[in-house]
């Protein structure tokens, strides 16, 4: 019996490797005055929020009216394997797909083992 639960264990372990495949570093900006004293975001990575695992996908398509006509926006769901307090909106996620996400919103399941992470993608 020890043998079977070993093998099923690493199967589980293989399986949610492949599900959790891709990572994130949240980053935080930070305004700063350039020498025309106009202020430029510049965005640094948040310690102990780097390269973490997730899954991300869309969760649905919309469009939002801005003031400078209409834009198209793409909500996505990054679901991070552990629970991150830290983490708000506003922060964005750079993602290993290539892609970095404005964070809009951050929820935590109710057993405190995932975040997941509501966001758009950065055009």
């Amino acid at each position: 019996m020890g043998a079977s639960t070993f093998v099923w264990g690493n199967k589980i372990w293989t399986r949610l490797a492949r599900f959790y495949a891709f990572t994130v570093t949240i980053q935080q900006y930070t305004a700063v005055a350039n020498s025309y004293g106009e202020e430029v975001k510049t965005w640094a990575n948040v310690a102990g929020l780097v390269d973490l695992d997730c899954t991300i996908g869309p969760v649905r398509g919309r469009e939002v009216k801005r003031p400078d006509g209409i834009v198209a926006v793409s909500p996505w769901r990054v679901a991070l394997t552990s629970q991150e307090t830290s983490i708000v909106p506003k922060m964005r996620a750079v993602a290993s797909n290539g892609l970095t996400y404005d964070i809009l919103a951050v929820e935590h399941d109710s057993h405190a083992h995932q975040t997941s992470l509501d966001c758009e993608v950065v055009t």
